[in-house]
């Protein structure tokens, strides 16, 4: 009989069913190619809001809260399970022990497995899963210490303290990657995010009708990452001329933001969150798309995987002046003020509709290869580099 092969435990920050699809869910996919993989849903990394109770509730009483309805919100790839922790929500040394007992319980299947067990993590509280793996990888997909809430130096530590356990370290941006280098993490990869190309790339092809007067946002409002005075400003400058519109779920606590009443007020959509073909036909009816995002510490290290969405759906992309969205002639720019990013704005929304229609396709020409096919192919391929060794 040939030897078992290799399975997959991710560790995840976000739940399976969360309303926009992250990098961690595109990776549980692209690595269940190949070999079977257990996605455990995100314990959290952030001290408990009063909004948590619900979900910290169903996680605890599954199906208690949870209509029947949603519990297939997001399909399964073949080759995948899903998996829940039901662990204490809070990550410190008064639970260390209780929840890694819990936790290791949960995931028996991976822990038992005779074949290669692969550490897949999103989160640097692994609470001792690196021991019982053949090989672990880190990806780190955003600057978690800097996100508001968060226990940073609880979390600080359990990186370094994953750095010595890691065998590889993948980085989504360059601050990512110097931040993880100093956290003593080696080796490391630096691969930035990137889209279903294929997806977006569709809509734009069979969209019949002319492009809406329309500059899209999509992702997350939320007030910490998400400026919203850039965005009422914007919203100000395009009343009569096009629309703003906003597509994807609204964070606790944006809608108290000052800023909030006057997006509104100056005409903005909020749409909510679509599903991916959906999201993918809106942007495909756009003009322009933005990433208005706050200049901070967190937002630094930031890699938007909403800037190949819009260019495989053929939209140029205006992005204020994060480290890790670099300018492209013809397809991105980036702007420094609400000024220059609303005159950036309304010169794409107005440009002649010939020109438009050959923007359409150097965007879509920009985005090739930074699709998840190809990435896909890279993650697997770090797996086996790994298991070979």
């Amino acid at each position: 009989m040939s030897a078992p092969g290799p399975l997959v435990l991710v560790l995840g920050t976000a739940d399976w069913d969360a309303a926009v699809a992250t990098n961690q869910h595109r990776a549980v996919a692209a690595l269940a190619r190949r070999w079977p993989v257990v996605f455990a849903e995100g314990t959290g990394t952030r001290r408990l809001r009063p909004g948590d109770a619900r979900r910290v509730l169903r996680r605890l009483l599954p199906g208690a809260l949870r209509p029947a309805s949603s519990r297939a919100a997001r399909p399964v790839p073949p080759g995948a399970a899903v998996v829940a922790p039901r662990l204490v929500p809070h990550h410190g040394p008064a639970t260390r022990a209780l929840n890694a007992h819990l936790l290791h319980r949960q995931v028996r299947r991976w822990a038992e497995h005779p074949g290669p067990r692969v550490l897949w993590t999103y989160t640097p509280f692994a609470y001792d899963l690196p021991g019982l793996a053949d090989a672990t990888v880190y990806h780190l997909v955003d600057l978690l210490h800097e996100n508001p809430g968060v226990p940073r130096a609880r979390l600080l530590a359990a990186e370094r303290e994953l750095a010595g356990a890691a065998d590889l370290a993948i980085a989504t941006s360059g601050a990512v990657r110097e931040h993880l280098h100093r956290q003593g993490f080696s080796p490391l990869r630096h691969l930035p995010n990137v889209a279903d190309v294929e997806l977006f790339a569709a809509a734009a092809a069979q969209r019949r009708a002319p492009r809406e007067p329309v500059a899209v946002f999509a992702g997350t409002l939320a007030a910490h990452k998400v400026d919203l005075e850039l965005l009422a400003a914007l919203a100000r400058r395009l009343r009569g001329t096009a629309r703003v519109r906003l597509v994807g779920p609204v964070a606790p606590g944006t809608t108290a933001h000052p800023a909030w009443g006057a997006l509104l007020a100056e005409g903005a959509e909020v749409v909510g969150p679509l599903p991916p073909r959906e999201l993918a036909a809106e942007l495909a009816a756009a003009v322009v798309g933005l990433v208005p995002y706050r200049l901070t510490p967190l937002t630094e290290g930031i890699s938007p995987l909403k800037t190949y969405e819009y260019l495989a759906a053929g939209v140029p992309v205006v992005s204020t002046a994060l480290p890790a969205v670099p300018a492209l002639p013809g397809a991105v720019w980036t702007e420094d003020g609400a000024g220059p990013f609303a005159d950036r704005v309304l010169d794409l929304l107005t440009a002649p509709a010939a020109e438009r229609a050959e923007r359409v396709l150097h965007c879509g020409r920009a985005a090739a290869g930074h699709d998840w096919a190809s990435r896909g192919e890279e993650l697997r391929g770090a797996v086996e580099g790994l298991l070979a060794h």
